[in-house]
């Protein structure tokens, strides 16, 4: 069922493609490198300096256009049909050309009917992930209540400069809060963890990645374990994703429990399992399930 490079995800949904760079996190931004580059579908950098691609659209910058798309719409459906055949729930990054909180006309305009397949497809969990914290509550849908079952809100901190977004993220109702902290280009160390559920760690990949050092990565897995927090090792930096998986000679690839699954959640795309965290030494092929 897996279709995604991602590690911490089953799949990859994007209602809309385009986005404006907010945070030095997006200075090696790989849906530049992939869109424009790779695919020259996607126009990138400030708005002075937009030029049409081949689809004659200009899709980054805060006065291009957001273009909607349509395959991943149906695509969605398709996932949440498979998941209900097999009978488990399926992780879904959301999203990884766009940003579902950015302040756009095209965004705002797009956004209720994203919300609207959202709550038809719940055998699919939605992972909300956004650096634009404070629109949070804007952007959440008049029926959010406590937050939606299948839908965990999460935001990217790289360092401690935009530390700031995690107060946003706490006070959002949802069943699970994360933060990403990739890439990581800096201590996190002045960041509370007071309403995280689940954190992943991952160094910068792709070309001109930028170092890391593993002091962050060792000191914020040790603040998860005193703290009861899922920890999720994605990666070390360098050229390309999946590159030194391991910290310390050791796989840590935790899931949270989404408070509506309480004792359950879905580990590497292989179904519903009664547990919390799975743990791997590099040395032994012994797999450890803490329940």
């Amino acid at each position: 069922m897996k279709d995604t490079k991602i590690a911490w995800t089953d799949h990859t949904f994007n209602p809309w493609m385009g986005c404006t760079k907010v945070s030095p996190a997006c200075a090696n931004c790989y849906a530049e490198r992939d869109m424009d580059k790779r695919w020259g579908r996607v126009s990138w950098g400030p708005s002075e300096k937009l030029t049409k691609n081949r689809m004659g659209l200009s899709l980054w910058g805060p006065d291009s256009e957001r273009q909607r798309t349509k395959s991943p719409w149906k695509n969605v459906r398709r996932w949440n049909r498979a998941a209900a055949d097999e009978g488990v729930v399926a992780k879904v990054f959301t999203g990884s050309l766009m940003d579902w909180a950015e302040d756009h006309p095209q965004a705002k305009e797009y956004r209720p009917k994203m919300w609207e397949v959202i709550r038809e497809c719940q055998h699919l969990h939605f992972q909300m992930l956004t650096k634009r914290t404070e629109r949070i509550a804007e952007c959440l849908p008049t029926d959010w209540g406590d937050g939606y079952p299948n839908v965990w809100i999460g935001t990217t901190i790289e360092d401690n400069r935009v530390a700031h977004r995690q107060q946003y993220l706490a006070e959002t109702p949802a069943v699970c809060r994360f933060v990403s902290y990739e890439p990581a280009i800096g201590p996190l160390n002045e960041m509370p963890l007071d309403g995280v559920d689940w954190l992943i760690y991952g160094g910068e990949s792709g070309p001109g990645h930028r170092p890391e050092d593993k002091q962050w990565a060792r000191d914020i897995r040790d603040r998860c374990f005193a703290e009861g927090i899922a920890f999720f090792h994605k990666q070390s930096s360098g050229y390309r994703t999946e590159m030194g998986i391991e910290l310390d000679g050791e796989l840590i690839r935790q899931f949270t429990i989404p408070r509506e699954f309480a004792g359950v959640f879905r580990n590497a795309g292989t179904g519903l399992v009664r547990a919390k965290s799975v743990r791997k030494r590099a040395s032994s092929e012994r797999l450890e399930v803490n329940t």
